[in-house]
């Protein structure tokens, strides 16, 4: 593999299709960093559980006896059977069953029961606990860390944009509508689509009427020559028109804004967190809108999106829930058929690699963060 690059190039086209790639990438980022994989309401009680799959691996998560959120590898000590085959479901009486020869364990992950199983006296319950894996929240988001020991705390790893969504009350937010999907292309691809807004003017019109400086295909107005700060503090980020008030296909919501928040976060309308690479949440002043990504294979991803409320708000206004989707819903769909478009291109023997523009800097710092870990595995491994 072969790491040198021109500083306008993309990536090598093969990177987004070729398996053993995948592979590697698996190996390097999705089995080595905090991956995010749904939220602390997803599992309300004790018992609960669903399935999560990352690249090859999949996983039960599940709430313990204590309350604690438990994570293990969907697989028997005994012979590695899956353990689960339903994608959600609760354990009845606080056991974990498997369906091959119904080696039992607690919710807590301990080996309880081998029925039938000829008793000796090497054997030891404690030596066959189910394998469990590293797990951490932040605001009410459920993280996980295959590797054996993590690299870094999650809160180091989110680092400062962990902050940028300081003052919305994530944690103390419920998810009041749930979609997911799966979109053909490589991983890298959608996430390279959501850095840049080049492809705005022409992929995303109805969200270029809400935040203008997209019309003009960039993600802020520094990149603009011709752009002066309005007043002291301006920063030049995106933000919504002046007449609109948050992200709806009309700029308009009925919902009560969220306690909290600044004049400039609610003047600005938006505010994102991005954690390369499973998830980025976005703030609005009156909902929150999370996008999460798993790789399926080379060419397939599953997306979840989520919009969340405070506790009450879709009970207290019902009618307004419609209006804060369709935007988001709408995005979402139109970046999934142009990243599908884009991976469709990719495979032409004579492309190689593309090229940057500069609009394009966060996917040239992104292309150098990949690099940069796929060259330390090669280092480590030699």
């Amino acid at each position: 593999m072969s790491l040198l690059k021109d500083t306008k190039a993309t990536l090598p086209s093969s990177w987004y299709y070729d398996p053993a790639h995948f592979a590697l990438e698996l190996d390097v980022i999705w089995y080595r960093d905090w991956v995010c994989i749904g939220r602390q309401e997803d599992i309300p009680r004790s018992g609960d559980y669903f399935v999560v799959t990352i690249g090859t691996q999949q996983l039960i998560v599940t709430r313990g006896e204590e309350g604690q959120v438990r994570v293990y590898h969907n697989t028997c000590r005994h012979r590695g059977s899956r353990l689960c085959a339903s994608d959600r479901g609760h354990f009845r009486n606080g056991r974990i069953v498997c369906p091959y020869h119904t080696w039992t364990y607690s919710i807590d992950g301990n080996l309880i029961a081998t029925p039938a199983r000829v008793e000796t006296d090497d054997f030891h319950f404690q030596d066959y606990s189910l394998y469990d894996v590293h797990t951490d929240s932040w605001g009410g988001f459920l993280f996980i860390n295959l590797g054996k020991e993590p690299r870094d705390s999650l809160i180091d790893f989110l680092g400062r944009e962990a902050h940028e969504l300081g003052n919305w009350p994530l944690a103390d937010m419920v998810s009041v509508h749930q979609e997911r999907k799966t979109v053909a292309c490589n991983w890298k691809v959608f996430w390279e689509n959501y850095n840049e807004c080049y492809h705005c003017p022409r992929v995303h019109p109805e969200l270029c009427k809400v935040v203008p400086v997209f019309k003009k295909g960039l993600q802020s107005y520094t990149e603009d020559p011709d752009w002066r700060p309005e007043s002291d503090g301006d920063d030049g980020r995106a933000r919504i028109a002046s007449d609109l008030r948050t992200w709806t296909t009309d700029g308009r919501s009925s919902l009560p804004q969220i306690d909290g928040l600044t004049d400039a976060e609610r003047k600005t309308g938006m505010a994102f967190a991005s954690f390369t690479a499973s998830m980025y949440v976005v703030g609005h002043s009156d909902y929150v809108r999370s996008v999460r990504l798993l790789p399926t294979g080379p060419e397939s991803i599953e997306v979840t999106i989520d919009w969340l409320l405070m506790p009450g708000v879709k009970e207290a206004h019902p009618d307004a829930i419609s209006h804060i989707l369709e935007l988001g819903r709408l995005v979402v769909a139109q970046d999934s058929a142009i990243s599908e478009t884009n991976q469709q291109g990719l495979k032409s023997m004579r492309h190689d690699h593309g090229v940057l523009v500069p609009q394009e800097y966060d996917l040239w710092k992104f292309h150098e963060w990949l690099r940069d870990r796929l060259l330390g595995s090669n280092s480590h491994n030699d």
